[in-house]
């Protein structure tokens, strides 16, 4: 979604707040870039993309929109739950009274698979658990994603231990259902008694139970994602994967840095997809999210991209 709308909407209050982040931080220019000479095999891995970059084309046409996708060369969808306060109004509330069996037929008759969705914090910590799993489980998904945390950013250490030991409880929910929980950051900070509050999330959720989708745009902060894709190895199971120009016009006044298309940033992408190969990245992990004017035509940029990396 949206960087900035994602912000203002799980920024709104306790119940939806998100983690801020940080990234990587440098490459060299020609790194992973079309043309550049680099060893390894190609990065041939299926890639998914995001829905809610195409939002709105998914609201006049979910069908159609999925099928433009298709053709541009993915191979499933990450869907966002119809369900949720603020997704059923930004853009799914055309979905929102379908049974998820007939969601689920729609997008397999666009010949795409739905694998991994997101859900508000609220449907999975604060709601009913078991409810939002079996919603998921109709879908088809194998990975129930809470898009964010719902902890303030100036919440205590304390307050992350209480919020994990309850998305700790509900992933156990989830897991009875055949069903994965898994947590998507979207920042790594702020800073909780010196550290990234990012850290002290994933020193408190329990690896046995939630798996982790590591979003990019966490460079934003001035964080090597490099290093946290290495620090926390095996913890993974999909990454939203974008670039990051720093030089683009912000989202605010004044400010400067933007989500670009992969390849047209400072990612240096032969590095990060190794560091992601070190845990096991799902089938359909690999999901590009591109939240642009032009969201289909950085779609189509990305995976042409990508499929000129060697790893």
């Amino acid at each position: 979604m949206s960087t900035v709308d994602r912000r203002q909407f799980l920024g709104a209050g306790a119940a939806s707040l998100l983690v801020v982040g940080g990234g990587l931080g440098c490459t060299v220019e020609e790194q992973g870039r079309p043309g550049a000479a680099s060893e390894g095999s190609p990065f041939d891995r299926p890639l998914g993309f995001q829905s809610y970059g195409v939002r709105r084309e998914i609201e006049r046409d979910f069908v159609g929109t999925l099928e433009r996708v298709r053709e541009l060369g993915y191979a499933s969808v990450e869907m966002c739950s119809p369900r949720g306060n603020y997704y059923r109004t930004a853009g799914y509330g055309n979905l929102t009274d379908l049974p998820p069996a007939e969601i689920k037929q729609q997008i397999e008759d666009a010949g795409l698979v739905c694998r991994s969705a997101h859900f508000e914090p609220h449907e999975v910590v604060i709601d009913d658990p078991a409810r939002t799993a079996d919603y998921a489980a109709a879908l088809g998904l194998e990975d129930v994603v809470m898009s964010g945390s719902g902890i303030p950013d100036d919440g205590t250490v304390d307050d992350i231990r209480r919020w994990a030991e309850i998305a700790n409880s509900a992933a156990e929910v989830v897991s009875a259902a055949g069903l994965r929980l898994g947590y998507h950051n979207h920042l790594i900070g702020p800073q909780v008694e010196g550290r990234p509050q990012y850290e002290h999330i994933m020193e408190a959720l329990d690896p046995n139970l939630v798996t982790m989708q590591f979003q990019l745009a966490s460079i934003q902060g001035g964080y090597d994602i490099v290093y946290y894709l290495e620090k926390y190895a095996g913890r993974y199971s999909s990454l939203h994967m974008h670039d990051y120009d720093p030089a683009m016009p912000g989202g605010q006044p004044g400010r400067l840095g933007g989500i670009v298309p992969c390849g047209e940033g400072m990612i240096d992408w032969p590095a990060l997809l190794r560091a992601a190969m070190q845990s096991d990245i799902a089938e359909h992990g690999f999901i590009v999210e591109i939240e642009t004017e032009a969201p289909l035509e950085g779609l189509r940029k990305s995976v042409e991209f990508l499929r000129t990396v060697r790893v």
